[in-house]
């Protein structure tokens, strides 16, 4: 591998806002900029349902990623599917029982964020996780190009006790 990748892993307590920003920053990310997006995974626990919701950047594949993302986010029909095609084997996607056992650790009504990127801190990132009620729980260097190459510290980040 060339330089070390960061992971980030945010969380969010039941009654986050999300309203578009956690989307917007990624495709500002993804556009360009100081800081390279390599990969991302959004995983909720339904307030309501108690159902794992899960989205990554590979489920969209290409050019349909932000299109998959948006529709992750308003259509509630969509979500579903949206959501097995991301526990689904797929390259690049982490392992279904690491995103289970990440979503058996949150509340109802939470969720967790992690991103992998290179470069600088992507502030727009962390201006929009602060503007919907996340915070950092992990940051560390690591030695990969996809969330799949790091499933145990992800389980790891959420499953820590964090006040």
């Amino acid at each position: 591998m060339n330089a070390l990748a960061q992971l980030r892993v945010y969380r969010f307590d039941p009654g986050a806002a999300f309203e578009g920003g956690l989307l917007g920053a990624i495709e500002r990310m993804q556009l360009g900029g100081d800081a390279k997006l390599l990969d991302a995974l959004f995983v909720r626990c339904d307030a309501a349902t108690g159902a794992l919701d899960a989205v990554d950047l590979a489920t969209g594949g290409g050019d349909a990623t932000f299109a998959s993302l948006l529709d992750f986010r308003l259509e509630p029909r969509r979500r579903r599917s949206i959501t097995e095609r991301t526990l689904a084997e797929h390259p690049r996607g982490v392992p279904r029982p690491e995103i289970e056992a990440m979503g058996a650790a949150l509340e109802a009504g939470g969720a967790i964020l992690a991103v992998l990127s290179t470069g600088a801190t992507a502030t727009v990132l962390a201006d929009a996780v602060a503007r919907s009620g996340g915070r950092l729980i992990a940051d560390e260097p690591v030695d990969a190009r996809a969330l799949a190459q790091v499933g145990p510290r992800l389980r790891a980040a959420v499953s820590a006790p964090h006040t």
